[in-house]
C-alpha cells in the first residue's frame, strides 16, 4: 500500500511547487519540454478562440466597440 502511494506521489501526482509536473519528470529533466508543450497548446487554443470570435462577431473597431450589428 505504501509503495503504491509513493509511486503515485512521485510519478503521477502533479505538484504545484514545481510547476504542476510530476517529480519524476523534473528529476529526469523533462520539465522544460513539458512547459514548452503547454505554452504551445495554450497559444493554439487562444488562436482558435480568436478565430471563432471573429467568425461570430466580426472585427472589432479601433474604438473597441463592435461595428458588426449581427447577433449570434
Amino acid at each position: 500500500m505504501v509503495e503504491g502511494f509513493i509511486n503515485h506521489y512521485n510519478k503521477v501526482r502533479l505538484h504545484s511547487a514545481i510547476g504542476y509536473i510530476a517529480p519524476v519528470d523534473k528529476l529526469n529533466g523533462r520539465d522544460q519540454t513539458i512547459f514548452k508543450e503547454r505554452d504551445r497548446k495554450l497559444e493554439e487554443a487562444r488562436e482558435l478562440r480568436k478565430n471563432k470570435r471573429l467568425r461570430v462577431y466580426g472585427p472589432i473597431s479601433p474604438r473597441g466597440d463592435n461595428t458588426n450589428t449581427h447577433t449570434p
